[in-house]
């Protein structure tokens, strides 16, 4: 979550009270998207990289505003991370297994057998002359060389984390989208007190009131005035409570609170400060726009809620037998947002580089549509508290809707034993699955953006597919990718890139023209690679892998 003093914004005084309002800098266009497509072109570039590789500079620099380049890089640190590399990562498997046997599974355990063998031997310190052979001797002990027992000594250091992606890759709009919802939490978190104008009195009044108990925010809800009470901890910060508060107004919107304006008065290093609320500034934190029906139900977060509670429990004894296939559940800190849509989220399932977010059950089949489209980039769990032990894959369709069909995009689950036994299984089956929806969802984008601006070439498709320049040709020789381009009649030109049928059109014209120059006169290769060269790159903008489009083309 961002801290207050990120972010960017003016004051301006209100009256005589002291207090001042406050107006946060929010990103309201597009105009910082390529500039945020190159910060994730970059981290895309140092993925499998330690940490001490990365200079934050370069992201400093591609905004020119420390401020706000420290908000886009937490809001791209929900996509990446540093990570202590493993044993396995870095050792052969037999010298790993031989290392477990001795109890040493990761850098911690190393250097405690190193210091107990350093207080035995050395009585606690072992000098600048004796450290090289002391290592020496201490790796012969485990098989490890000098030059490896040293960098496994500090493996698990921060400079040695390495940059990894959990998810899909993010797009502009995604980090546009977590800079406004983050810069709103942000002033909640800090919020003594919250008070907002419904259009209407909500029906669920009891069940509302319910979840603000479950979430431990004192509340008050009359008629069309619903009010959150902020708390300071025994360290006189507001924070600590207020990042709750924070996460169920953003729950409760989502949820179809009827919210029309209001006001959250921020306590800050300054004084105090009033945030007003508009339809903007909700809608950033999720509010239902009045069209549409909302992603859930407070009566089906509230239950979903003890449902992830339950399930916490009983995957707990799953995991102590053995059986959670190195799959863990940990407490969802934020809902998940990206571009057009917010979903509460409650657990979150982790293996390794795997991430499986567990959401609320959606309310209808538009909802249900709404997280089918976020589900085809980033797998999902539904927390249901109807569903079955086996977690079986189709539910019968309620009142004629295909919300059954959510179930092909994310497994259901419930709570008890057997749901927690089959937990594992379904998860890898959605990680499974969502990896070649991510990947289809990627080749639709590519072809899509080909059709926009004609001309996609190889190092950009590598970067859309997230893949190297060598693994495209694969990438795009698959049935799925092939039936994607004949039916946008787009042509794949290895070496090149994809061209749509009008830019191919006007290459080959292009070289017609050039051909019909020459005439019946003998020139090298040179020559046509330097005049057709230079006419296809006007045709096409592109100058990476002319060459391999003029011989696509048959005039070399």
């Amino acid at each position: 979550m961002l801290k207050l003093a990120d972010l960017r914004k003016t004051t301006r005084r209100t009256g005589t009270d002291g207090r001042r309002a406050v107006y946060p800098t929010f990103l309201r266009d597009r105009s910082l998207a390529p500039r945020i497509e190159l910060a994730v072109r970059y981290l895309e570039s140092m993925l499998g990289r330690p940490r001490r590789d990365l200079e934050q500079e370069v992201v400093i620099q591609l905004f020119g505003d420390h401020k706000l380049a420290r908000c886009i890089v937490a809001c791209l640190a929900m996509s990446y991370r540093h990570e202590s590399p493993t044993f396995s990562e870095v050792l052969p498997a037999d010298r790993v297994s031989a290392l477990a046997e001795d109890g040493i599974r990761t850098a911690s355990d190393l250097r405690l057998w190193v210091y107990g063998l350093a207080n035995a031997d050395h009585f606690g310190f072992v000098g600048a002359a004796d450290r090289a052979p002391f290592l020496r001797a201490t790796g012969d002990l485990v098989g490890l060389a000098p030059d490896q027992i040293e960098p496994l000594l500090v493996l698990d250091s921060l400079a040695q984390g390495i940059l990894r992606r959990t998810g899909p890759v993010p797009t502009a709009d995604d980090v546009i989208a977590r800079f406004n919802h983050q810069t709103v939490m942000a002033l909640l978190t800090s919020s003594t007190l919250v008070r907002l104008s419904l259009h209407r009195s909500p029906a669920d009044h009891a069940t509302i009131l319910a979840l603000c108990e479950r979430a431990g925010v004192r509340a008050s809800l009359s008629g069309r005035d619903f009010v959150l009470h902020g708390h300071q901890d025994a360290l006189a910060s507001w924070t600590r409570h207020g990042a709750r508060l924070a996460r169920l107004l953003a729950l409760l919107l989502a949820c179809g609170l009827p919210a029309r304006s209001g006001e959250a008065l921020v306590a800050a290093p300054t004084g105090e400060w009033i945030f007003r609320f508009d339809d903007v500034s909700l809608g950033y934190l999720g509010l239902t726009p009045p069209d549409a029906p909302p992603l859930c139900t407070s009566e089906s977060v509230l239950a979903a809620w003890d449902t992830a509670d339950r399930l916490v429990s009983d995957f707990a004894a799953v995991r102590r037998s053995g059986d959670a296939d190195g799959w863990r559940l940990r407490r969802a800190p934020d809902p998940l947002v990206a571009a057009g849509v917010l979903l509460p989220s409650f657990l979150v399932a982790v293996r390794g580089g795997d991430r499986v977010p567990l959401i609320a059950p959606p309310s209808s089949p538009a909802a249900a549509a709404r997280v089918r489209a976020f589900a085809a980039r980033q797998p999902l769990a539904v927390l249901d508290p109807c569903a079955d032990g086996a977690l079986s894959p189709e539910r019968p369709a309620n009142e004629g809707d295909s919300v059954a069909s959510l179930d092909d995009f994310a497994p259901r689950t419930g709570s008890g034993r057997e749901a927690a036994a089959a937990l594992p299984a379904r998860l890898a089956s959605a990680v499974a699955r969502g990896a070649t929806r991510a990947t289809t969802h990627r080749i639709v984008s590519v072809m899509d953006v080909v059709a926009s601006v004609g001309v996609l070439t190889e190092g950009r498709i590598a970067e859309r597919l997230g893949c190297s320049d060598d693994d495209v040709a694969a990438q795009l020789g698959t049935p799925e990718a092939i039936a994607l381009r004949e039916a946008h009649a787009i042509r794949y030109v290895e070496g090149f890139g994809l061209c749509a049928p009008d830019v191919l059109a006007k290459a080959q014209a292009a070289a017609e023209d050039v051909a019909r120059e020459r005439g019946g006169e003998l020139v090298g290769h040179a020559w046509t690679v330097r005049v057709l060269g230079r006419r296809l790159r006007e045709v096409t903008g592109a100058s990476e892998g002319i060459e391999c489009l003029i011989a696509y083309l048959g005039a070399a």
